[in-house]
């Protein structure tokens, strides 16, 4: 039996100043054998240039932040500016099947929202680069976004300054989720027109994608239960006849950035898992409130078909969790508790 090597490494914040880098304060040249992971700073210097189209934008500092999946470091230009840039993971990295696109999926839902005039606080995207020239991997550069996310413990929140946030969130998702597509199906397969023509098909193949990687992991969990109890209300998948944007981790609380002084939403994150179909499988709707569905526009699942809906996607977002544990492994209580949510769901699923 062989099992791909799993990355458990911590990462050091690591600098890169005028070509060198800095590691636990020791500076050291800027070459691969210093830093196998991170881009060649004078590679980084010429794309910044040319997505400023200024010769003048010098890159002063390259730090690599800490990230769960992609390489991001935030770069500090000369007058004071920020930018991020993003590659994708390294080549010994597994992905999950609907990684595979994220970072093509992020860029292009940027491009997107800036299309529409859509006056959202989203990133502004300034390249994307699907080879990688002189980076050594796919990378997009965007806009830096200033703020405190919504799950930082040391953001303190009144009760009516959480729920002004709530219903904010809840205005801009409303916003992004008015933008439809002629097919249902991940973000970027609809817009190479591979789309589904139901959301039933698109749903049940994003299930069975996620249930292949946890096959390929050797991951224990009920996959002839779970495949069962869904198809079973699978119709109902039907009920949703328009295929719209869902940025299924947007407005997630560690996606969510706030100003400290304001108290407001001041920055959007996480669009790199995008599908077109039912707004409601969003992982922010898990346990939305009150004040996030009056800022969508919409009353919380009345109805029996709705509230199936949201438990056959409660299973889909647990076993994502799970699974994504065997991958990239973080705290076991975080699959104790995806397991949980997934034997709840599948209770209910059963009971109806």
């Amino acid at each position: 039996m062989h099992l791909p090597p799993v990355d458990l490494r911590i990462y050091p914040q690591i600098t890169m100043s005028y070509g060198s880098i800095s590691v636990g304060g020791r500076s050291h040249p800027s070459s691969p054998a210093a830093s196998p992971d991170s881009p060649d700073f004078s590679s980084v210097q010429r794309h910044v240039h040319q997505a400023l189209r200024s010769s003048r934008a010098s890159v002063q500092q390259v730090e690599r932040l800490q990230a769960g999946l992609h390489r991001i470091y935030l770069l500090s230009i000369a007058d004071g500016s920020r930018l991020v840039l993003k590659c994708r993971p390294p080549c010994n990295t597994r992905l999950l099947r609907h990684e595979q696109q994220s970072l093509e999926a992020e860029a292009r839902v940027l491009d997107l929202v800036k299309v529409n005039a859509m006056y959202l606080p989203l990133p502004t995207r300034l390249m994307y680069d699907p080879e990688g020239s002189g980076i050594g991997a796919p990378f997009l550069l965007r806009s830096y976004l200033p703020g405190t996310p919504l799950s930082h413990p040391a953001l303190r929140l009144s009760t009516a300054e959480r729920a002004r946030i709530d219903a904010t969130l809840g205005a801009h998702l409303g916003s992004l989720s008015a933008l439809r597509a002629p097919a249902f199906g991940p973000f970027c397969r609809v817009l190479a027109g591979t789309g589904s023509s139901t959301w039933r098909e698109a749903f049940l193949s994003l299930l069975e994608s996620v249930l292949r990687d946890a096959e390929d992991m050797l991951v224990s969990i009920p996959y002839d239960g779970i495949r069962y109890c869904v198809a079973q209300q699978a119709h109902l998948l039907d009920q949703v006849t328009e295929a719209r944007l869902v940025a299924l981790d947007a407005g997630l609380p560690r996606n969510v950035l706030v100003d400290e002084r304001s108290r407001q939403v001041c920055g959007l994150l996480g669009f790199g898992n995008v599908v077109w179909g039912d707004p409601a499988m969003a992982g922010v709707f898990a346990g939305a409130s009150e004040a996030f569905y009056e800022g969508f526009g919409q009353m919380p699942a009345r109805s029996g078909g709705e509230r199936v809906r949201m438990l056959i996607y409660a299973v889909h977002r647990a076993v994502v969790a799970v699974v994504t544990h065997y991958y990239r492994p973080q705290s076991d209580d975080e699959e104790l508790e995806a397991r949980r949510s997934l034997t709840w769901a599948l209770n209910q699923l059963a009971a109806v």
